[in-house]
């Protein structure tokens, strides 16, 4: 038990118990024989998020990812989801340590201000994923006074 309480990665900032679950956990979630990661940094999709003025650029890291293999949907005026499959390489044998991440994940990214999906772009290039949004335009116009009578 004293090995496992000193290589868990939450014994100084939470105390013993949250070690009991992290080593439950693993438990839970490692295949037999494997390993889960003790601490999983920056999981899923890092992203960087810009506001240009007039746009707003969200910039991601997907190495190894085909354009066929990404969603990207406007859920809301100010919110964008981007979906990302990656496969799963063949065979799980003979891994000592394993970290790169599979599966589905999904990002959700709030955005500095309502966007619309007219004009919208996406491109994948190098594992970097470079989507532009165009902001709603306030509105504009000419205001007419009221007068009484």
């Amino acid at each position: 038990m004293e090995e496992r309480e000193s290589s868990c990665p939450f014994q100084r900032a939470f105390g013993p118990g949250m070690c009991e679950m992290h080593r439950r956990l693993h438990e839970m979630l490692a295949a037999p024989g494997q390993r889960m990661m003790p601490v999983i940094r920056g999981a899923g999709i890092p992203v960087d998020l810009r506001d240009l003025g007039d746009e707003v650029a969200v910039v991601a890291d997907l190495p190894g990812v085909e354009s066929g293999d990404v969603a990207i949907r406007l859920t809301g005026p100010r919110m964008l989801r981007i979906t990302v499959r990656r496969r799963e390489e063949e065979g799980r044998e003979g891994y000592a340590v394993r970290e790169r991440l599979s599966g589905e994940m999904t990002r959700v990214v709030n955005l500095p201000a309502e966007v619309t999906d007219e004009g919208a772009a996406a491109t994948l290039r190098n594992g970097v994923l470079a989507v532009r949004l165009r902001k709603v335009l306030e509105e504009q116009g000419v205001e007419i006074p009221v007068r009484e009578g």
